[in-house]
This record gives structure tokens, sequence and C-alpha cells, in this order.
């Protein structure tokens, strides 16, 4: 009986780490900065870092980030593709923050 008490008590515990650690994953819109068209956009599946660049637009001086990481994490949706436009303020990628 002494065990299965120990047993359910640490099945207990796990299953909160378990439900701790997914609540803590959200997902996070990116949005662009910079209106222009997209010269690169990471992919689906990236792994990013906080300060990475997820988009480029094409500018005078050549391809300029258009929205950074704010978090990171993997990307998990990407709303544009090179050679489409994007205007300031539309989100153009969703990462999923850990």
């Amino acid at each position: 009986m002494k065990i299965k008490k120990k047993l359910a008590v640490i099945l207990g515990i796990i299953g909160s780490l378990a439900i701790t650690s997914a609540s803590l994953a959200a997902d996070v819109q990116h949005i662009a900065t910079l209106g222009g068209t997209v010269a690169s956009v990471m992919p689906v599946g990236a792994a990013v870092k906080e300060g990475d660049v997820l988009l480029t637009v094409m500018a005078l001086a050549g391809p300029m980030p258009a929205t950074r990481a704010s978090t990171g994490g993997i990307v998990k949706a990407v709303m544009v593709h090179p050679g489409s436009t994007v205007q300031p303020g539309e989100v153009v990628v969703i990462v999923e923050s850990k």
C-alpha cells in the first residue's frame, strides 16, 4: 500500500511538471517593422534565438532586417514568401517560444 501511495505522489509530480512546461510554450507573433519586397524569411521549423533576423526586405542599400525574434523558440508559421510584399505592422512570422 505504501508503494502505491509513493508511486501516486511521484506520478502527480511528474504530471504537474509536464503541465507547467507545456504552459510555458506560447506562440509569439512577429510583425514587420519595414515594408517592401521580401528578400528572405526564416523557414518553418527553424530554431531561433532572441535577436535573430526572421525577415529581410529589399531596400536601396540591399536586404535590410524587417523583423527580429523577440524570444527564442521554433518558427511555427510563416505568412509571407520571398518576392511577396509586406507592409509595416503586418504579422509575418509566428514563433513558438520555449
